[in-house]
């Protein structure tokens, strides 16, 4: 028997009746009219349809809870996420001082983490200029005005503005912190160490205090006193990296050069890509004269980042010291280009790229090549040791080839010891 589907009889309920075209002209015009309705409507009804469809919208972050992330992040060395947080907690309440603060600290310490980060060093002054601009009283804006001056080298203005923090906020460390930076970076210093001593005594367990007595101290060739305070600080935020590119210099200074690489490999131990800290493991390897050990560092540097300039010029050093004149050479034109494209003007930028890639020129001989280079190296602001090694290498070149003949070079000035900078900003 052959099952006739089409036409069973099994059905739920009543079966349909065939409807005919007065039906479908009534469904029509009911749409159309609903449409018509929808869209005379639909500024009322778009949220709520958007509502059901995309559902209920995501709540924005808080600024209090942004700044105890911030906070966190801080604590945990973590500057990057630091910063991002505060700025948004910032951008949402521009008029809390207390976020603004912590914000501009934040940006000023990121600031240290290269030679590319100067744009946070900036950022921070801006944000200072317009709290104290609307807070002129707020001892926490002046006090962020007067670090975010001291990170851009204006001593002057960041002692009148650390002046007037503290004369509202006397018994604040940081404020006094501060001033004594500003005083440093006018080279009063003992002005600066009185002050920083203040600022600990006020607060033994403040960063801020303690690394500005350190730096204070430092100054007058008190590096035992300033090592003990930056390791006081250390003791306080263990994760800061900035403090440990600050204590090393002064252990190479007293010649253990075995504590400096362990301040970086401290740095390393939390962040293993840290590109500063390679470049610094092998400036100190290098003043070790273990070559081999200085080029494995660097190397490790500019494979992390082949934009840092800091790191070629320090591969650059080791090739030249290694007598690879023709390696030096291209290790140091990376160098001077990644600073030519940032955009840095000639004083900014490493005189020792352009010193020592005229110096290897000389060397093999291309002294038309080696003199121009000379020429840009003294635009540099090169130090007295720089200019005199600039001097010699032309004087070579007048010498041995004809093409300068007449050419004056300036007397060399005996280079005078001093002590390294102990701030190693880049």
């Amino acid at each position: 028997m052959q099952i006739r589907r089409d036409r069973s009889a099994l059905h739920f309920g009543r079966r349909a009746r065939r409807r005919g075209p007065s039906w479908f002209f009534g469904f029509w015009f009911f749409s159309m009219a609903a449409a018509v309705l929808v869209m005379w409507q639909m500024d009322r009804v778009q949220p709520e349809v958007l509502a059901v469809v995309m559902g209920p919208p995501t709540p924005t972050t808080d600024a209090v809870t942004l700044a105890q992330l911030a906070e966190e992040a801080y604590w945990q060395g973590d500057l990057d996420n630091s910063i991002l947080y505060y700025s948004q907690a910032y951008e949402l309440t521009p008029n809390d001082m207390g976020i603004m603060f912590e914000y501009v600290r934040n940006l000023v310490y990121g600031s240290y983490d290269g030679r590319g980060f100067v744009f946070r060093a900036e950022r921070a002054l801006e944000v200072a200029e317009e709290a104290v601009g609307n807070y002129p009283n707020d001892p926490r804006a002046l006090a962020a005005y007067t670090l975010a001056l001291v990170a851009r080298d204006r001593g002057e203005e960041a002692a009148a503005a650390g002046i007037k923090a503290v004369d509202r906020a006397p018994d604040w460390a940081e404020a006094r912190a501060y001033l004594s930076m500003a005083y440093r970076e006018q080279e009063r210093w003992l002005n600066a160490q009185e002050t920083g001593q203040k600022a600990v005594d006020l607060n033994p367990n403040s960063v801020d205090a303690r690394r500005a007595l350190a730096l204070a101290m430092a100054f007058t060739g008190q590096f035992d006193i300033a090592i003990g305070q930056f390791e006081q600080a250390i003791q306080a935020h263990p994760r800061l990296n900035v403090l440990y590119f600050e204590l090393a210099p002064y252990y190479i200074v007293k010649g253990n050069f075995d504590a400096a690489i362990q301040a970086y490999d401290r740095v390393l131990a939390n962040d293993s890509t840290n590109v500063k800290a390679w470049t610094r493991k092998c400036e100190t390897f290098f003043q070790q004269r273990n070559d081999i050990s200085a080029r494995e560092s660097c190397e490790q540097a500019v494979e992390l980042d082949p934009t840092y300039p800091d790191a070629w010029k320090q591969l650059g050093m080791v090739r030249y010291t290694s007598r690879n004149y023709e390696g030096a050479v291209e290790a140091f034109q990376i160098c001077i280009n990644l600073m030519t494209q940032a955009g840095l003007k000639l004083e900014d930028q490493l005189g020792e790229c352009y010193t020592y890639q005229g110096l290897a020129y000389q060397i093999l001989a291309q002294c038309q090549l080696a003199m121009p280079v000379f020429e840009i190296a003294l635009q540099t602001d090169p130090s007295d040791f720089l200019k005199n090694n600039i001097y010699i290498g032309m004087d070579y070149c007048i010498k041995g080839d004809t093409n300068y003949s007449g050419y004056q070079v300036p007397t060399a000035v005996p280079p005078t010891e001093i002590p390294p900078e102990p701030i190693g900003i880049y």
